[in-house]
Protein backbone atom coordinates (compact mmCIF):
# COMPACT_ATOMS: atom_id res chain seq x y z
CA UNK A 1 0.00 0.00 0.00
CA UNK A 2 1.97 2.88 -1.03
CA UNK A 3 -0.77 5.63 -0.68
CA UNK A 4 -1.97 6.32 2.82
CA UNK A 5 -4.18 9.21 4.69
CA UNK A 6 -2.23 11.08 6.47
CA UNK A 7 -3.88 14.28 8.98
CA UNK A 8 -2.15 16.95 6.63
CA UNK A 9 -4.70 15.77 4.33
CA UNK A 10 -7.59 16.84 6.54
CA UNK A 11 -10.38 19.12 5.89
CA UNK A 12 -11.80 19.68 9.07
CA UNK A 13 -15.09 17.75 8.01
CA UNK A 14 -15.46 14.58 9.23
CA UNK A 15 -17.60 13.07 6.42
CA UNK A 16 -15.47 14.72 3.81
CA UNK A 17 -12.04 13.49 5.26
CA UNK A 18 -14.03 9.87 5.79
CA UNK A 19 -15.06 10.02 1.53
CA UNK A 20 -11.66 11.16 0.91
CA UNK A 21 -10.06 7.83 2.96
CA UNK A 22 -12.23 5.90 1.01
CA UNK A 23 -10.95 7.16 -2.49
CA UNK A 24 -7.82 6.43 -0.24
CA UNK A 25 -8.75 3.07 -0.32
CA UNK A 26 -10.03 2.86 -4.26
CA UNK A 27 -6.17 3.79 -5.31
CA UNK A 28 -4.42 1.22 -2.83
CA UNK A 29 -7.01 -1.79 -4.21
CA UNK A 30 -5.84 0.25 -7.60
CA UNK A 31 -2.16 -0.26 -6.80
CA UNK A 32 -2.76 -4.02 -5.86
CA UNK A 33 -4.79 -5.09 -8.96
CA UNK A 34 -1.58 -3.67 -11.06
CA UNK A 35 0.49 -5.47 -9.43
CA UNK A 36 -1.02 -8.72 -9.41
CA UNK A 37 -2.58 -8.44 -12.62
CA UNK A 38 -6.31 -6.55 -13.39
CA UNK A 39 -8.28 -7.97 -15.77
CA UNK A 40 -11.10 -5.80 -18.15
CA UNK A 41 -14.32 -7.08 -15.50
CA UNK A 42 -12.32 -5.66 -12.87
CA UNK A 43 -11.09 -1.95 -14.04
CA UNK A 44 -14.37 -1.89 -15.69
CA UNK A 45 -16.22 -2.23 -12.26
CA UNK A 46 -13.13 -0.35 -10.92
CA UNK A 47 -14.27 2.80 -13.10
CA UNK A 48 -17.84 2.54 -12.45
CA UNK A 49 -16.84 2.61 -9.01
CA UNK A 50 -14.77 5.28 -8.34
CA UNK A 51 -17.15 7.19 -11.15
CA UNK A 52 -20.21 7.19 -9.38
CA UNK A 53 -18.18 7.58 -5.24
CA UNK A 54 -16.33 10.58 -6.82
CA UNK A 55 -19.23 12.23 -8.17
CA UNK A 56 -21.40 11.74 -5.05
CA UNK A 57 -18.45 13.00 -2.87
CA UNK A 58 -17.94 15.91 -5.38
CA UNK A 59 -21.80 16.79 -4.40
CA UNK A 60 -21.15 16.49 -0.85
CA UNK A 61 -18.38 18.72 -1.01
CA UNK A 62 -19.64 21.77 -2.75
CA UNK A 63 -22.63 21.59 -0.69
CA UNK A 64 -20.30 22.09 2.30
CA UNK A 65 -18.42 24.88 1.02
CA UNK A 66 -21.37 26.42 0.29
CA UNK A 67 -23.00 26.36 3.34
CA UNK A 68 -19.72 27.42 4.87
CA UNK A 69 -18.98 30.13 3.00
CA UNK A 70 -15.64 29.21 1.87
CA UNK A 71 -13.57 31.17 -0.42
CA UNK A 72 -12.59 28.67 -2.75
CA UNK A 73 -15.86 27.13 -3.36
CA UNK A 74 -16.48 28.17 -6.95
CA UNK A 75 -12.55 27.11 -7.55
CA UNK A 76 -13.25 23.83 -6.05
CA UNK A 77 -16.28 23.49 -8.62
CA UNK A 78 -14.14 24.41 -11.27
CA UNK A 79 -11.34 21.36 -10.63
CA UNK A 80 -13.95 18.82 -10.18
CA UNK A 81 -15.58 19.11 -13.22
CA UNK A 82 -12.24 19.59 -15.34
CA UNK A 83 -11.11 15.75 -13.69
CA UNK A 84 -14.38 14.74 -14.00
CA UNK A 85 -13.84 15.42 -17.88
CA UNK A 86 -10.64 14.04 -17.54
CA UNK A 87 -11.87 10.88 -15.69
CA UNK A 88 -14.91 10.58 -18.60
CA UNK A 89 -11.90 10.46 -21.41
CA UNK A 90 -9.72 7.63 -19.35
CA UNK A 91 -13.24 5.91 -19.47
CA UNK A 92 -13.74 6.31 -23.16
CA UNK A 93 -10.28 5.58 -23.77
CA UNK A 94 -10.50 2.05 -21.68
CA UNK A 95 -13.29 1.49 -23.76
CA UNK A 96 -11.89 1.51 -26.26
CA UNK A 97 -8.38 0.07 -26.37
CA UNK A 98 -9.09 -1.96 -23.01
CA UNK A 99 -6.54 -3.00 -20.50
CA UNK A 100 -3.05 -2.48 -20.49
CA UNK A 101 -0.35 -1.63 -17.98
CA UNK A 102 0.35 1.80 -20.22
CA UNK A 103 -3.15 2.50 -19.23
CA UNK A 104 -3.39 1.31 -15.54
CA UNK A 105 -0.06 3.05 -14.96
CA UNK A 106 -1.53 6.34 -16.48
CA UNK A 107 -4.99 5.76 -14.31
CA UNK A 108 -2.67 5.15 -11.25
CA UNK A 109 -0.64 8.74 -11.45
CA UNK A 110 -3.75 10.92 -12.78
CA UNK A 111 -5.56 10.27 -9.71
CA UNK A 112 -3.57 10.16 -6.97
CA UNK A 113 -1.42 13.36 -8.17
CA UNK A 114 -4.93 14.53 -8.82
CA UNK A 115 -6.29 13.77 -5.68
CA UNK A 116 -3.07 15.00 -3.22
CA UNK A 117 -2.71 18.09 -5.13
CA UNK A 118 -6.38 18.51 -5.11
CA UNK A 119 -6.62 17.86 -1.02
CA UNK A 120 -3.69 20.28 -0.51
CA UNK A 121 -4.07 23.31 -2.50
CA UNK A 122 -8.31 23.61 -2.01
CA UNK A 123 -9.81 20.87 0.27
CA UNK A 124 -8.10 21.65 3.15
CA UNK A 125 -8.91 25.52 3.01
CA UNK A 126 -12.20 23.99 4.28
CA UNK A 127 -10.37 23.85 7.89
CA UNK A 128 -10.57 27.99 7.60
CA UNK A 129 -14.13 28.51 6.84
Amino acid sequence: MGFQWDDKYSTGNIEIDNQHKQIFAYLDELEEHIENGASQEWVEQFMSAVGLFTRSHFCYEEMCMRKAKCAVASQNKIQHSKLLAAFAAAKKRFERDGVSDEFLDQLRKFLTSWLVNHIMKIDVQLKNC
